[in-house]
């Protein structure tokens, strides 16, 4: 049975992925690392580190939590997207906030999940942030 090339592509653009996941509530980094994990991707997960730090996870992508240890993250975001080595690597910030899409807007970050948050909905995210750029063609 031959697979469709959509789906290879879809496969192999996520194998080896980096996530980083920066969260301050243990039983979240957790779930989230397992589930992330379970779709294929290395996982890395973090309380809280400077942001100029970061840089040495080589992550792929950053999930962020709204709050973590006093912080606010989408200032945290804006941390990372003003750092040169690091402004190109998608963040997702997750949170109960109300107006979450205006926080996303003002930090920067790519894309946004609610809290609580739907697993399904998390990963949709992800691969959607991580999927190729569609090749134009002339």
């Amino acid at each position: 049975m031959r697979v469709p090339l959509c789906i290879t592509i879809e496969i192999q653009t996520m194998i080896n992925k980096h996530i980083l996941v920066i969260e301050d509530n243990y039983e979240i980094r957790e779930v989230v690392s397992w589930v992330l994990e379970d779709e294929g991707f290395k996982v890395s997960v973090i309380a809280h580190q400077p942001a100029d730090s970061l840089f040495d996870f080589k992550a792929d992508l950053i999930v962020l939590d709204e709050w973590i240890n006093a912080q606010e993250g989408h200032m945290f975001c804006r941390e990372i997207k003003a750092i040169q080595s690091l402004k190109h690597v998608p963040v997702v910030i997750f949170s109960t906030a109300m107006d979450i899409e205006l926080l996303v807007e003002t930090c920067g970050a790519d894309g946004f999940v609610r809290k609580p948050f739907d697993i399904t909905a998390l990963v949709t995210e992800i691969k959607r942030l991580l999927a190729p750029s569609p090749i134009a063609t002339y």
